[in-house]
């Protein structure tokens, strides 16, 4: 065989390892737990159902949860939601990226990325991923190791960050830095402020720890229950 027909051979092979990203596929948040009446307006459909237990959600469902009602969700593997009552929330995105199509190969990149509509949300976040949430006034990208509060109305997004560090990108403004133990507010003149000197952030950081602890409780179950 010609010499440089092995080395033609040879860069073409090169070229294609380079340029391979991998299989993408998107994935289904799960539902750790519901109480009270949550709805869901699936993608391609013009009205809301009730949530069923075992229910797939995946990326363009919107839900809507009522007075006095926690849904628990894993959006992506280690990133974990209590939705409190009154919210209104889309799944724009879920995906996972891997080095093949077997159990066993490596897993590249995770997406996640929700718009929270209205209402509140406590979200703890152990993974990794490209994990964003949109609101009217702002941008909030999740750092892994961030456990933290988020509050949306038709004029605010409040968020108090317990641990951990977030980046958010103001509808105006500049990109800011928030850090456990401090809490903001878009639209706002304020800059972050200590938790501990706001009665609401004090409260806001008891129920997000309490939550938390839920969350990792459900997800242990989950995990225990699941096939071998």
């Amino acid at each position: 065989m010609p010499r440089i027909f092995v080395v033609l051979t040879l860069a073409f092979a090169f070229s294609l390892v380079g340029c391979w990203e991998g299989i993408t596929r998107s994935i289904f948040a799960t539902v750790l737990s519901a109480r009270g009446e949550v709805s869901v307006l699936e993608k391609g459909s013009t009205n809301f159902r009730r949530l069923e237990s075992g229910a797939n959600l995946s990326a363009g469902t919107v839900l809507k949860t009522s007075a006095d009602t926690e849904l628990n969700l894993e959006l992506v593997p280690g990133a974990l939601t209590q939705i409190s009552g009154d919210s209104e929330l889309k799944i724009e995105e879920l995906k996972l990226a891997k080095d093949g199509n077997e159990t066993g190969d490596a897993m590249r990149e995770r997406i996640a990325r929700i718009e929270l509509r209205h209402g509140g949300m406590i979200v703890l976040f152990e993974g990794f991923a490209r994990f964003t949430i949109e609101t009217d006034q702002a941008t909030i990208t999740v750092l892994p190791s961030c456990l933290f509060k988020l509050d949306v109305n038709d004029s605010r997004t409040r968020l108090t960050c317990v641990r951990g560090k977030l980046y958010v990108n103001p509808k105006s403004g500049q990109m800011v830095a928030v850090d456990g133990g401090y809490f903001r507010e878009w639209p706002s003149d304020q800059g972050n402020a200590p938790a501990t000197k706001d009665h609401q952030a004090q409260v806001d950081t008891a129920a997000t720890l309490q939550a938390a602890r839920e969350l990792q409780e459900l997800e242990a179950a989950r995990r225990d229950h699941l096939p071998f």
